[in-house]
């Protein structure tokens, strides 16, 4: 398998057909964040990930060859999620839009959907990052564009609320 940054380079180099087995390898990764981030939007899901996609590539030589391909690509579609909820104003979540949502039990993505409801929006994608996707505490603050220490009240806060829903 061509590693992300080779085929990257080749993008860049050779054209862009070379951008095609990146956006296969990890289209399930950014549309499953983006699943998360919308709570189960299925169409606003699909929206973001395809923007994320399209930025990507508009913005490939941007990417750093030594930083991790995928946490680049999570970075744009967090700022996509973002930009679309700043224009949506708001977003819907059904049960029902989870159909399809590529993890393995489609019951814990409804008792997901319902846990992360009490949050914001930035909250979420916070939680998501650092519970789901398991990225340290600077790469998210790298991602949201917060320092640290933000990041770490604002989990903090956070993760709070979401025990203070439990009961």
């Amino acid at each position: 398998m061509i590693p992300d940054a080779e085929l990257v380079r080749r993008t860049i180099a050779e054209g862009t057909h070379h951008f095609g087995p990146l956006v296969q390898r990890h289209s399930d990764y950014v549309f499953g964040l983006n699943m998360r981030l919308t709570s189960g939007n299925r169409a606003l899901a699909e929206d973001i990930t395809q923007q994320a996609f399209l930025n990507a590539f508009t913005y490939i030589k941007s990417y750093d060859r030594n930083r991790d391909f995928k946490h680049w690509l999570a970075g744009i579609a967090v700022n996509c999620f973002k930009d679309a909820i700043k224009k949506e104003n708001t977003y819907v979540t059904s049960a029902e839009q989870l159909e399809g949502f590529h993890t393995p039990d489609a019951q814990i993505n409804r008792e997901f959907v319902e846990l992360i409801k009490p949050l914001n929006m930035q909250e979420r994608a916070l939680v998501i990052l650092r519970f789901v996707y398991e990225f340290k505490v600077d790469k998210i603050a790298e991602l949201m564009q917060l320092n640290s220490g933000t990041v770490k009240s604002k989990l903090s806060r956070a993760t709070q609320k979401l025990k203070s829903n439990e009961k």
